[in-house]
Formats: C-alpha cells, structure tokens, sequence
C-alpha cells in the first residue's frame, strides 16, 4: 500500500520483533516509538543495549516513545520542557513514502545535545520532508550524560554510542520492511550527532551498517582516551555529590543533581580545566572495540562517502547564552586558550587577526576556530588525502535577529532549515519571520542528492582546490573560504615553512 492508497487505514509492517502500525498523512507513513533495544535501566542499566522484546498482535506506532533521561532543556520562547523523558526510551521513527517500494535510499539521523540532552521523539526532527522526495529516514534516541557517556565504575565505556550502533544494526535488518535498501544508509547529524558518527564510522563501516555520512558542525576532537575518561567520570560523581554507586541514587535526583552542577560549578574554569570550553564533561572514550582510535585520520574511512561543513559563528551558540559574548574577559580568552592547548604561533596569529575585536568576538573566534572549524577542515582534508569521495560546505547565513541580529551563523541554525522548521515557535527567535525557505530546499537537496548518488551537486574537495559550497541568501562554491583563519589553529599556516 502506497502512502497515497489509503489515508485512513494504517500501514502494517512485519519487523523482527513483530507488526508495527504507522500513520499515513500527507504522502508519508511515519512509524513511532518502535523499540530497537530493551529499556536500558533497572538490571539493564550501565550495561550494552539488550534486544528488544517481541510482542504479538499489532504495535501500533502512533506516538513517540519518550526521549532519554536528562534534566529539563527549554527553548528560548516558553517554559516548557522540550523534551518529556522515560526510563523505556531506545526507540526508532521511521519516515517513508511507501512501504512497499524497493530499495529508497536511507537516511538515519542522530540527534545533537551536547551528550546530554535532545532526542528524535520530536517533530524538530521530524523526517517527512525527506520522505517526501523518496527517502526513507530514520531518527533515534539513545542514552545521556552520566547513563550514556560517563565510564561509570562497573559499568561501560560509550553506553550511548553502543545504543546507535543498535539501532544501525536495527536498520540493517528491518529497513528493507520499510522500503529502504540496507546498502544504502548515510548516517546525518549535527554536533554531537555527527561526532558520535566520526567516531563510530570505522567501525560500523567495517559491519556493512552505514555507507554515506554527512556530519553538520561535529566537534570531532573532543575525544578522551581511555583513562582520562575513567578519571573524568570519578570528578562528575564527586561534583554531584556520589561517592557510591549512582544505582543507588533516585535518577529524577540525579538528573536535578548533574543540572546544578552543570548550571554552576561547571562553568568555573579554574574547577574543571579544560572541561569548561569543550562545554561538556560528557563525551567519547577510547575503547578497545567500538572507538579504537583518537586519530582523526583513523575516523572515517575512504569506503564512506563524506560530506562535512561546519557553520560561520558557531560558537556564539554557546557564548552569546551564557553572557560571555558581551562580558568575556581577558582570562575567559586565556582559559579557553589554554584548554584547546593552542601553540604560541597560534596565539600570536589569532591577536593579529581578532586583536581588535571586542573580547568576546575575540573569545567566539577561538572557540570556533578550535572545537569546530579546525577540526572539521583537518577531517575533511585527511578523508580527502585518503582516497575518499569528500565533499564540504559551509553554513554562512548571518541574518538572524537573535540577540539583536548578533546570532549570525551560528551552531545549529542550520538544522530548523533542513527540516523546514521555520515556523517553529521554538525556531522562531532564532530564525526571525520571513527566513529563505530556498535556503533550507537547497540544503536538503544536496543532502538528498548525496545519499542517493554520493554527489551533493558541486564539487568534490580535495587539498590543492579546497572547494566548498558556502550556504547562504545566495549559495555559491568558495575556495576555501575560511582561508585567511587558518593561521589561527593550523601552525603549518601560522609559521612560515623554511
């Protein structure tokens, strides 16, 4: 039955767990909630996602299921929480144009939050307009924070990216139920997102689950090998106050407790050096099977398809939020400095570049420059080196009325564009009336054209052109056009060769 047959009547798909029931509206039938792992707390919990139980009769996937345990995250409009949680929350929406078609291409996306927040169990990530142009597209929750990325004694390491890995190889196997073709999944995401996808890439590429990966602003390097996650996580329990198991500890306090820390303590750099400017305590861990290798030129192998970009501003996100883009100081510069390590000729670079800006730009710029566009230049460059079909753009729209039209381009604005969410309330301070739909179409456009072909329609990034499709009121493809900051976090740029 095609989306268009029956608008009333539910669509029926078999899955490896049973029938599940979704909804047809407007040329798509959407399925929600569909358990892909069992709940990952009571005697689950800390542990590796456990299959999902079957069930018998018909699920009917009408609803979302609940989002990740995580304190109350709001927008910049109302009080109300965004993202209701419970404790059953590993679960799939699937989006697709016909069941019953053979081989669309996939396309699964893994929701930002810092590691600590978010969830695909919201119309923001709603994937009917890809489905609209012949995509079947998945979203999924997985844990957070202390649960899903904190190396809690007797527990394991990467919890959360365990959970994505399950839902791929959930995909793998029932996607084809739906429509898709399991040989043709490109995994998206944006910051967190699209970091747990460099770190997993190698991996999940090596078992057949992913083919294409398109990752929106990721902060690749925010990594921690091994021990220093063991360690980070014992400073997290001893800020929230735990000094025995965090079993013990009733999660709705937990949550509260890792809300307080986060609000207050955490933004103390002289407390949580160098924590404070990569903005989280939560992040991956060098492991000995799922994220082997820290190295960015060990992430995404040249097998997987690339495409890459960050955003023009992005930290003013987080900057101009916590008051720091108007107040920064002398020594919020120095400390974020010294926790991206930045080398002396780098320094040097960025006081003749940024010198006379205001403190704060000055403070944006390093950020940027250090937890995103260098990385993600570095990643894309290496991927390109290695062989690899790799293609990069870059979001520049700077007409945001947020913060008195100071937003620019920054971290995520470019994801209500790409779901045409423009309209959002939630959106609606950021993206102002009137935004350039066109500009959201010629997003989703070089994404759909890249997970179906593996070509964005421009062209391909390599180290001697540096082309990039530069996203804006008036798209266009730049050569490097970020070139003059490099100086800034790339030493082979700031010191001259001999």
């Amino acid at each position: 039955m095609t989306a268009h047959e029956n608008a009333t009547k539910p669509a029926l798909v078999n899955t490896a767990s049973g029938v599940v029931a979704g909804k047809v509206h407007d040329g798509v039938v959407s399925f929600k909630g569909i358990p892909y792992a069992a709940e990952p707390y009571g005697d689950n919990r800390f542990k590796p996602p456990q299959p999902p139980k079957p069930w018998d009769g018909v699920l009917e996937a009408f609803e979302f299921g609940p989002c990740a345990p995580q304190p109350p995250t709001y927008s910049l409009v109302d009080a109300t929480p965004l993202y209701p949680w419970g404790t059953d929350c590993l679960s799939v929406n699937v989006y697709t144009p016909d069941p019953g078609a053979v081989r669309l291409p996939v396309m699964v996306w893994i929701h930002a939050g810092g590691y600590i927040s978010g969830s695909a169990a919201t119309a923001r990530a709603d994937g009917s307009v890809f489905a609209r142009e012949g995509v079947v597209v998945v979203a999924m929750n997985y844990r957070l924070g202390v649960d899903g990325f904190l190396s809690v004694p007797g527990g394991i390491p990467n919890a959360g990216m365990q959970d994505v890995v399950a839902a791929l190889r959930w995909v793998r196997e029932n996607i084809a139920a739906f429509g898709g073709d399991p040989d043709a999944v490109t995994v998206f995401g944006n910051s967190s997102g699209s970091a747990i996808i460099a770190a997993i890439a190698r991996t999940v590429a090596a078992e057949g689950l992913i083919h294409r990966a398109i990752l929106q602003s990721p902060c690749p390097s925010l990594v921690v090998e091994a021990e220093e996650g063991r360690a980070v996580a014992a400073r997290v329990l001893a800020d929230l106050n735990i000094d025995a198991d965090p079993r013990d500890i009733p999660l709705k306090e937990l949550l509260g407790r890792r809300q307080r820390a986060l609000d207050v303590r955490f933004r103390d750099a002289a407390r949580w050096h160098p924590y404070t400017y990569w903005f989280s305590p939560y992040m991956p861990v060098v492991d000995d099977s799922l994220f082997t290798d820290s190295a960015l030129g060990e992430r995404i192998p040249p097998s997987v398809d690339l495409l890459i970009g960050t955003n023009r501003d992005e930290a003013r996100y987080f900057l101009m939020r916590n008051g720091q883009f108007t107040s920064g100081t002398e020594q919020d510069l120095l400390d974020a400095q010294k926790a991206y390590d930045v080398p002396e000729a780098c320094r040097g670079a960025a006081a003749s570049l940024y010198g006379r800006l205001p403190l704060g730009e000055q403070l944006s710029q390093t950020v940027t420059n250090w937890i995103w566009r260098g990385p993600t230049i570095e990643l894309t460059q290496l991927h390109a080196k290695s062989g690899g079909n790799t293609y990069a753009y870059e979001f520049a729209w700077q007409e945001s009325p947020a913060f008195d039209g100071r937003y620019g381009a920054a971290h995520f604005l470019e994801v209500p564009f790409l779901f045409d969410q423009l309209d959002d309330p939630a959106f609606a301070p950021q993206v102002g009336p009137g935004a350039p739909v066109e500009l959201g179409r010629a997003l989703r456009d070089g994404w759909i054209r890249f997970a179906t072909t593996g070509d964005p329609g421009w062209p391909s990034y390599d180290e001697e052109n540096r082309r990039v499709m530069v996203f804006d009121t008036s798209c266009r493809v730049e050569t490097d056009p970020r070139e003059h900051h490099r100086a800034a976090w790339d030493t082979r740029s700031a010191v001259p060769a001999p």
